[in-house]
């Protein structure tokens, strides 16, 4: 660590962990959660009119509610933005043998499914039928489900909502939650309403159906009523699926500069931890560094709906993009630390690697010595609002992020936020940002003794990696060491000497394609993770959808335009140690969804 580094970062952290406002944080948080988990575009509007209005009241400038188009059509990189749901009563209950209320969204938001479609007028009346495994449904009882409540233990969402609609059923209610065995008795959250397994959002191309949730307890009782009679249910869902906007909220403490470092997360989901806690703590960020003398750069706060927010804001104002010099992700940042489930942060891509690793990783041990923090763990680049992380974006952020252990279900609420675990990642990001925002050369090159000290120091001997993985980490080093010259930086290069640079003809192999791979070059038409939407089902040639799949999300990172398919899987398995020998048809995936071009070298 160079001592300039240090002290100037300790020095940030001592200021910024005087002036922390616990109260400020928490009140946020706690608004921002309990308007939220109301999870539709209504409340959507109104948690990002909350957030406007408090940025302004802290001192931010060029604060804006940016709308992104809701309707279900638009492609924004690879990603076609979601439609619009306003949700209206939607009461789910047993008529026969016995009266009951199961759902009513007045009461618990999660019982009735995003995107749910309303039911007609009058309500839909049924039977309750239990449905596990379409594949296992006959033709005549497909024909005797029209009308039908299915009961399921499997996600609403994909293969259960498409089968529902094919045999015409009246809705879906499935008592499925994510990692059931953690919390066997919470309600789960379906935010996701695509006809993919593996998609998310509705888009007009979608199915429609109406859905509804109940916890494991409440299904194994249903399933009991069952096996013993008849069970009829009846449904009230009002509200309208359609076209609208999206709301992004971004606000400015302005710089000498017009370079940026940005803060960004999501609103719109509904957990406190998930994602309450990261959009509170970056609002906090913005106060303290708003009454400091104004920096070198801009920061920039940009409060999103998850991936399809970031992606449409750069899209629609892609001259920011390349101002944008580096930035920071906060998603999950409250839960307790623990030495089993310790404060996570991903690092930058390998494909487009940078020295703020270096920082981040100094921020957040010089905020160890706070109360109930623990030494962090750092891993690999992942997916959240971080896709800036491709080299075609070109903008290198850490991304704050431990999944909750109550995720995506009733449970992530106020009684699961540790302030101390708030504090403690609003500290350290904020000395971070602030860090980046005044940087000079000088620093710069402080930075890059850093982390050219850090690749000496960490790198593998002996059996750890092959010799060609070994030369492959040892590149990317150089080139987090390198990168400070964005920054401005002087004596990089010298930091890096040591620090050899890769010869890719080298590293590829028999593994990674033939003649086809190795004269094939895909030009991309996109910046961010690719995904399969708009693409039918019947032209994926078997893949799944890839945008949570970080070999192949890499694999698009490193497609330059250059780079033919056999170098580009000779990267992805240096880094992965996973070779990819369908990278070509995956390629042609995405040449079939007007993603990218195949050309021949």
């Amino acid at each position: 660590m160079s001592r300039l580094l240090d002290t100037r970062l300790a020095a940030l952290v001592d200021e910024l962990a005087g002036r922390y406002s616990e109260t400020l944080t928490l009140d946020w948080l706690r608004a921002i959660w309990q308007s939220d988990r109301w999870s539709d575009y209504t409340a959507f509007r109104r948690t990002a009119e909350y957030c406007a209005e408090e940025l302004r009241r802290l001192g931010a400038e060029d604060v804006e509610i940016v709308p992104c188009p809701a309707d279900g059509r638009t492609r924004m990189q690879a990603w076609v933005m979601p439609l619009a749901w306003e949700a209206g009563e939607a009461v789910l209950r047993v008529t026969e043998p016995a009266q009951e209320v199961l759902c009513d969204r007045s009461k618990e938001p999660l019982s009735c499914c995003m995107w749910s479609e309303p039911t007609p007028p009058g309500g839909a009346r049924g039977r309750l039928v239990i449905v596990d495994d379409p594949g296992e449904v006959g033709a005549e009882q497909r024909r005797s489900l029209r009308g039908a409540f299915i009961l399921t233990s499997k996600p609403g969402r994909g293969p259960m909502k498409v089968f529902a609609h094919e045999v015409g059923a009246a809705a879906v209610v499935s008592h499925h939650v994510a990692h059931e065995e953690r919390h066997p008795e919470a309600l789960g959250w379906s935010n996701g309403w695509s006809d993919a397994a593996d998609g998310w959002a509705l888009k007009a191309s979608d199915c429609r159906m109406t859905g509804f949730q109940v916890s494991p307890p409440v299904g194994k009782r249903l399933r009991e009523m069952i096996a013993r009679g008849p069970v009829t249910c009846e449904a009230r869902v009002g509200g309208r699926v359609g076209e609208g906007t999206l709301p992004v909220v971004t606000a400015v403490l302005p710089g000498e500069s017009d370079e940026e470092i940005l803060l960004t997360g999501h609103l719109q989901e509904i957990g406190a931890d998930d994602n309450a806690s990261g959009c509170a703590a970056m609002m906090e960020c913005m106060r303290l560094m708003a009454s400091m003398p104004r920096p070198r750069r801009r920061v920039r706060l940009l409060l999103t709906s998850e991936c399809y927010g970031s992606y449409a804001f750069y899209t629609q104002r892609g001259t920011l993009l390349p101002r944008t010099v580096a930035g920071a992700n906060l998603d999950c940042i409250g839960e307790t630390e623990t030495a089993e489930r310790p404060a996570q942060w991903s690092r930058s891509s390998e494909a487009y690697p940078s020295a703020v690793d270096s920082l981040f990783r100094a921020a957040m041990r010089l905020t160890k010595h706070l109360p109930g923090a623990l030494p962090a763990q750092s891993r690999p680049h992942a997916l959240s609002d971080s896709a800036l992380c491709d080299p075609a974006a070109a903008a290198p952020v850490v991304c704050f992020m431990k999944a909750p252990w109550h995720w995506h279900c009733l449970l992530d609420d106020w009684s699961g936020i540790d302030p101390g675990a708030v504090r403690r990642a609003t500290v350290a990001t904020a000395a971070y940002t602030r860090w980046l925002a005044e940087a000079s050369p000088e620093d710069a090159d402080a930075l890059a003794e850093t982390a050219a000290g850090e690749a000496l120091a960490d790198a593998p001997t002996g059996d750890d990696l092959t010799p060609q993985r070994r030369a492959f980490f040892t590149d990317r080093a150089r080139a987090r060491v390198l990168w400070t010259k964005r920054l401005g930086a002087r004596r990089a290069e010298a930091a890096a000497a040591k620090l050899p640079a890769l010869d890719l003809a080298s590293l590829v192999t028999a593994k990674d394609g033939g003649d086809d791979e190795r004269r094939t070059v895909p030009v991309r038409r996109f910046w961010g993770a690719a995904t399969f939407d708009g693409i039918a089902q019947a032209d994926r040639d078997g893949f799944a959808d890839p945008r949570w799949n970080m070999p192949y999300v890499t694999a698009c990172y490193w497609a330059d335009g250059r780079r033919t398919v056999a170098e580009i899987a000779a990267l992805v398995r240096a880094e992965f140690d996973k070779p990819m020998p369908d990278l070509l048809r995956f390629f042609g995936v995405l040449e079939r969804g007007g993603l990218v071009a195949l050309t021949a070298k």
